[in-house]
């Protein structure tokens, strides 16, 4: 083989060596531009399926806000339609209690708060409305112990709040200071025993004192209207020292049906024997200092009898043969300060009343002309309908009070005011629906006075 034949045959070598470079040149770079257009699908591939995803969740979170925006809308139209409905019937009620009840659905015309039947045609009231029993006929007295909040430092006086009141109106009301003399208008009088909420320099204390008042109309309960929405709209408060005493009509000379000492004996025997009552119903959750023995100014009536039993306590009362001997044993030394005060009965100098100082201070209209019903209907029953007081004691020694106030109820003889002591005010789920007599001493609890009074005598704990 020649020269020129190895040549030939190195060049055909490098010529296959360059088209095998080539070709794996080739199949590298093809590979190279596959495993990339993999790559670049699956990562396609991925970005959709990580988008649709985003999108259904997205479209899920739309329909979840849109069902919470629904839901929420609902429930804020129901909330609101409640809201509104209780707001309208608020708004009836406290319009009902000032400017009349119902009106008749025979006749059409609008009756007073309250009335059980129609003024012209006598039709009874629809189920729906709140009605009390016809007041009694007799005479009373309203003493209303309030204060305006920083009246002093905002420029307030005694003497312009009467002239405010007066502009009001229609009630007449003067400023006459401490004074105890009977006048025909409503008198704004000072009260040592009221405690200023933000000290004596700022707050405005007094108490309203009305004229002698009788019935539920112009005469009577409509002053008290007039004149408790006269005072709210000065803006007033009441704090644990304030306190709101009806005075019941007791004048031998007048009119009044419990004026002798039968009908006093008969209403001092029924009271104790329900005080336990009378202190839930005078009573809230911040007044419940008003209960038993524990307020200073409107003490225990029981707690004057110390150890003896209910029945003892009521044929201790029969027993009295005058007005004197009476008001020893239910206000001894003449202390005014219990929740049933009867020493303006022996005072020459006072008009002669039973004052019930058991309740707290009050500034809604339709609590003040509960209490004031409740008070007027009890003394007239007590004192008048109540045949079997000489011989009869009202309840047993350890009676509950859930027992006292089925008596009191019993005796008054008004479902309307049974409505709003127990039904509107949910009285028997309250915690107060027991005895809670406590020595102030110790502090040690029982479940009668008379326990607590066997006690102090024991241990040598005063009771007062």
């Amino acid at each position: 083989m020649n020269g020129n034949d190895n040549d030939e045959q190195v060049q055909l070598e490098l010529q296959l060596s360059l088209n095998e470079a080539i070709e794996e040149s080739l199949k590298s770079h093809h590979n190279h531009l596959q495993l990339q257009e993999s790559s670049q699908q699956e990562e396609l591939a991925q970005s959709l399926q990580s988008l649709q995803q985003q999108q259904e969740e997205t479209e899920t979170s739309l329909a979840i806000a849109l069902h919470e925006s629904y839901s929420t809308r609902k429930k804020q139209k129901l909330n609101y339609e409640m809201n509104a409905y209780a707001t309208d019937y608020t708004i009836d009620r406290s319009q009902g209690t000032k400017t009349g009840c119902w009106d008749c659905p025979a006749c059409t015309l609008v009756n007073q708060p309250y009335t059980p039947q129609c003024h012209a045609c006598h039709s009874n009231a629809p189920p729906h409305i709140l009605t009390f029993a016809p007041i009694p006929a007799l005479r009373y007295g309203l003493e209303i112990e309030i204060l305006i909040p920083n009246g002093k430092t905002d420029g307030f006086t005694l003497l312009s709040i009467a002239q405010q009141l007066t502009s009001l109106g229609p009630e007449h009301v003067e400023f006459l200071g401490y004074s105890h003399t009977t006048s025909t208008s409503w008198k704004i009088v000072t009260d040592s025993s009221i405690e200023a909420n933000n000290g004596i320099d700022r707050d405005l204390c007094f108490e309203l004192v009305s004229p002698i008042l009788q019935g539920d109309g112009p005469q009577g309960l409509g002053q008290l209207r007039n004149i408790m929405d006269n005072v709210r709209k000065i803006g007033i408060e009441t704090n644990a020292s304030c306190g709101f005493h009806v005075h019941v009509d007791a004048e031998q000379n007048g009119t009044s049906t419990i004026a002798t000492l039968r009908p006093l004996k008969s209403i001092s025997q029924c009271f104790v024997s329900v005080e336990n009552a009378f202190d839930l119903l005078a009573s809230n959750h911040a007044q419940t200092h008003r209960k038993t023995n524990q307020n200073t100014f409107c003490q225990s009536n029981r707690m004057a009898f110390r150890q003896l039993s209910n029945r003892q306590r009521w044929n201790q009362i029969s027993s009295c043969t005058n007005k004197n001997q009476l008001v020893q044993m239910m206000n001894p030394h003449k202390d005014r300060y219990r929740k049933l005060n009867l020493t303006n009965i022996v005072k020459r100098n006072r008009p002669s009343t039973c004052e019930f100082r058991h309740h707290g201070g009050i500034i809604y209209l339709q609590e003040a002309e509960a209490w004031v019903r409740l008070i007027l209907a009890f003394c007239h029953h007590a004192g008048t309908m109540y045949e079997k007081a000489e011989t009869c004691c009202l309840l047993h020694e350890r009676a509950s009070v859930k027992e006292e106030v089925r008596a009191l109820f019993d005796l008054v003889g008004c479902q309307g005011l049974e409505q709003v002591f127990t039904v509107d005010r949910q009285l028997f789920k309250e915690e107060g629906m027991r005895n809670e007599w406590s020595c102030k001493v110790c502090k040690r609890g029982f479940g009668n006075s008379r326990s607590l009074s066997q006690h102090c005598v024991a241990v040598g704990h005063t009771m007062h």
